[in-house]
């Protein structure tokens, strides 16, 4: 796995020796960024079930200011804090192992909101993606104009309590993007 542009271009990061972890390949992350563009400058980025930290990652590199990373899988926190200590950007980070709702329900305490939220779940727990979603909504995590990227091994059905739907498949992979004004 490589960074793909801005400021740590061609730079290597390492996915975690696991079967349970896809990494979202160079051409889904590189096809993501473009719709993305400059959205993710100056955001505040939670990679949900977040593997390698690839996507995470990619985002500091083309100007995110803060990114939260989980995984539940240990080798999965090892890779991420390994990549971010290589990329030498600990300050921007915050990395954590565990289940997803207590972290969110921490997140929430802390009053953090994000900018930008991965979910990339192991495809197996379809449910996940509603469960974050909601979670995310009633903990109040999310800022005005929030995206919301959801990658899946499927077409996802859209969410209604978003003003905008974008869908996009790429192989085997299939992405939605969705927006909240509130």
């Amino acid at each position: 796995l490589r960074i793909i542009a801005g400021k740590y271009r061609h730079l290597l990061i390492k996915a975690p020796e696991v079967t349970t972890t896809r990494p979202t390949t160079d051409k889904v992350r590189e096809a993501l960024m473009s719709i993305i563009g400059e959205k993710v400058i100056d955001a505040v980025i939670l990679d949900l079930f977040a593997g390698s930290g690839a996507l995470g990652l990619e985002s500091l590199s083309r100007g995110g200011r803060e990114c939260y990373f989980l995984d539940k899988n240990f080798k999965a926190y090892q890779a991420i804090k390994n990549n971010i200590e290589t990329l030498r950007i600990e300050e921007q980070t915050h990395v954590n192992k565990g289940d997803f709702h207590t972290y969110l329900k921490s997140l929430s305490d802390k009053n953090i909101k994000f900018d930008i939220v991965y979910l990339d779940p192991p495809y197996k727990f379809k449910e996940y993606y509603q469960e974050a979603v909601d979670l995310l909504i009633e903990l109040n995590l999310l800022n005005k104009d929030c995206l919301i990227v959801k990658e899946s091994d499927e077409e996802l059905n859209e969410d209604e309590r978003f003003v905008s739907h974008k869908k996009y498949h790429y192989g085997i992979v299939y992405l939605l993007l969705e927006r909240t004004l509130k």
